[in-house]
């Protein structure tokens, strides 16, 4: 038996436009009940409370890459909240339709901006960002353009990056299935959630793929629940 499925390059119907609204919004509401019970939302703020300490500068300047329903952004703005922490977060993703729903959940983040840019082609200086985040969207990538992905956040990362995503494991698979069965009747998200999967990486193709980005300083962390993040800690 093979260690990890074969991968699949299928395109998911988050990355296809046209979908009916009101599944788009059921799609988003998936994901980002996934980041808040399944340790994304945990993931980064435990990330965040461990590079805090060796950035000065004040507002923080976070960029989150691919941000969806921007729910990572408001999670971390209500951390900076109870922290009495100064901070700028701008999320950028590629899809009109994803950043006009977006925009409906932002009221009262005035520290939130969100933009429309190519992952692939980050419109920011070089060492624009204190910290860069991006959750759950390098699968979305194929190889050469994870590639790019990972340099162009690594180009605008003055202090830190965290990129987390999911393993392609046969038990990432069977519990997104499952998930996606027994807690969504979103048609979207049982297409997506087990494609998912099915696109992601192994943590051996990652490594190539920091290799391939000139990336060596990166650190890989395993994290429960099929988890990953590949963290490059401030100087």
């Amino acid at each position: 038996m093979l260690r990890s499925p074969p991968r699949r390059l299928r395109k998911e119907y988050l990355d296809t436009p046209g979908q009916d609204p009101g599944e788009l919004r059921g799609l988003l509401d998936d994901i980002q009940r996934t980041n808040r019970r399944f340790g994304g939302q945990r993931l980064i703020l435990g990330y965040l409370n461990r590079c805090l300490p060796r950035i000065s500068t004040r507002p923080l300047t976070i960029l989150d890459v691919a941000t969806a329903s921007a729910d990572i952004p408001r999670a971390i703005v209500a951390w900076a909240r109870r922290h009495r922490l100064p901070i700028r977060i701008t999320a950028i993703d590629i899809s009109t339709e994803i950043l006009a729903l977006a925009r409906r959940e932002l009221g009262g983040y005035e520290e939130i901006t969100l933009t429309r840019a190519n992952a692939m082609a980050l419109p920011f200086p070089a060492k624009t960002f204190d910290i860069v985040t991006c959750g759950l969207a390098l699968h979305h990538f194929d190889d050469a353009e994870a590639v790019c992905v990972l340099q162009e956040i690594d180009r605008v990362a003055r202090g830190a990056f965290i990129v987390n995503d999911i393993l392609r494991t046969w038990g990432a698979l069977a519990g997104v299935w499952l998930d996606t069965r027994l807690l969504s009747r979103n048609r979207l998200a049982r297409h997506d959630g087990p494609l998912s999967v099915l696109r992601a990486y192994t943590a051996a193709e990652v490594r190539t793929l920091l290799a391939q980005a000139g990336l060596p300083h990166v650190e890989l962390c395993h994290h429960p629940l099929f988890r990953l993040a590949l963290v490059r800690w401030p100087a």
